[in-house]
């Protein structure tokens, strides 16, 4: 495959960076390859063309983090450094799909992106209204609870297909992309901005919660993974399960003050 030979794992470790380029180029190409192939079905298929293009690289580097913990025994919060790359990793990854999702809704006609990104507009649009609807009675435990629904998800996918968090997270970027730019273009308007400071602005308008989120996601996803290669291979080794299970509960962690960030801190600012 001519994208695995761009982008090898032994690359993306030691310059995570260049995940972001990577992200955009098979972002772009994926969209178009969507668009023309499968126009209908265009804002879904290009998300699982995301996933097949970026597969083997994180493959390769997951594998490498659970030979890590076959040999190494502990449960302590030490053990996080070693998966710090494999985090960076998916977070340029997540970057670059957000990004080039952003770039290309902004440039892009209408008669494109209405098909290219209908079901993120869509989700866009029911996450407003019930946000409207329900803005009183929108609580803590509302966010916090689908909030672990989705890194859940995250977890299982990774587990039982081995990279299977690369099309949530890829997802979550589409969606994130896609509201961006639509709120980037309010602020222009409503500010007199540039789309660039509208985008900026609007980057860092959910960037306090988001953040926490988003990295909470790629930690559940880590963990799904490393458990799963660790049961193919046939290495039930406990420092693998502790490891696992500890990200899992990391991951929980963070959800939780992502949810207190969004409740009382974002709606101040």
């Amino acid at each position: 495959m001519v994208f695995e030979l761009l982008m090898n794992a032994k690359e993306a470790e030691s310059k995570p960076i260049e995940m972001f380029f990577y992200g955009l180029l098979i972002t772009t190409v994926s969209l178009f390859a969507a668009y023309y192939i499968f126009p209908s079905s265009s804002s879904v298929i290009f998300l699982f063309l995301i996933t097949i293009a970026a597969f083997p690289t994180i493959s390769a580097i997951l594998r490498d983090d659970e030979e890590i913990d076959e040999e190494t025994e502990r449960i302590e919060l030490g053990f996080f450094a070693h998966h710090e790359k494999t985090i960076m990793v998916y977070a340029y990854l997540f970057m670059g799909v957000l990004i080039g999702v952003s770039f290309w809704y902004t440039v892009l006609p209408e008669s494109y992106t209405s098909t290219l990104f209908s079901q993120q507009a869509n989700t866009i649009a029911s996450i407003r209204l019930s946000g409207s609807a329900t803005a009183s009675t929108m609580t803590f435990w509302t966010i916090l609870s689908n909030n672990l629904k989705v890194t859940t998800i995250a977890f299982l996918m990774s587990f039982f297909f081995g990279t299977g968090a690369i099309f949530i997270l890829s997802w979550n970027a589409s969606v994130i992309g896609v509201f961006v730019s639509g709120l980037a273009g309010e602020f222009s308007q409503k500010y007199s901005y540039s789309l660039a400071q509208g985008h900026l602005d609007a980057l860092l308008s959910i960037s306090i919660h988001g953040v926490p989120e988003i990295v909470a996601y790629f930690i559940a996803g880590i963990a799904g993974g490393i458990l799963s290669i660790g049961m193919i291979r046939g290495k039930h080794d406990v420092g693998v399960a502790k490891d696992a299970g500890m990200l899992y509960l990391v991951s929980s962690l963070i959800l939780i003050a992502a949810a207190v960030l969004e409740v009382w801190v974002t709606p101040n600012l």
